[in-house]
């Protein structure tokens, strides 16, 4: 009978570390980022920030909404290979700041608040020792595509900053991306009116 009642405990006790690590992983979907089961993405500010990801005809869309204009995200591929095209939209008004990083690569940016389009990109490079070097890009390999929408879909080729209410910055990842093998990127912004 004691034997029994053992194992009838230990199968309980296993069936709610079950239940409650299937609440814990729902909740971390639910409030810390978004699951397509490719692309799980999880954000620095889930209590304040929103997004969505959408994957279709060989293109990830990555859609972030940031109220307080500072936050970050990591993206992770759930196996198989990024789509061709991985953009992340953030609905903000400008973009003072712009770092995102995968492998051993980080790269930061921003655009003017006099709209350049053509900011400085630095990419940082850390070898296997932890030593890093910064420089500007010498190929445009490593330049993200740096979009202004309005918010009927249309593109901006001159935008005004701050961007009209509803207009989003779509940051479209760099071809170097896709010719390394890795499985996530992170992503950090500021907004310069924030």
């Amino acid at each position: 009978m004691r034997a029994q009642q053992t194992t009838n405990g230990a199968a309980r006790a296993g069936l709610i570390c079950l239940i409650l690590l299937a609440g814990l992983l729902t909740a971390g979907c639910a409030g810390g980022g978004t699951n397509t089961g490719m692309i799980t993405v999880t954000l620095d500010k889930p209590a304040e920030d929103t997004a969505t990801v959408s994957v279709e005809d060989g293109r990830a869309v990555i859609d972030v909404t940031s109220p307080s204009g500072i936050g970050g995200l990591t993206a992770v591929l759930g196996g198989g290979d990024w789509p061709d095209e991985v953009v992340v939209r953030l609905r903000l008004r400008g973009l003072e700041r712009l770092e995102f990083g995968y492998s051993n690569f980080l790269l930061s940016t921003g655009v003017s608040s006099t709209g350049d389009p053509n900011p400085p990109l630095i990419l940082t490079v850390v070898d296997e020792e932890g030593k890093a070097e910064s420089a500007s890009p010498s190929s445009n390999v490593y330049y993200p595509t740096i979009r202004f929408i309005d918010d009927g879909g249309q593109a901006l080729a001159t935008p005004t900053f701050p961007l009209p209410e509803g207009a989003i910055i779509e940051v479209v990842m760099p071809p170097h991306f896709h010719e390394q093998e890795q499985n996530s990127f992170w992503m950090q912004w500021i907004d310069f009116y924030r």
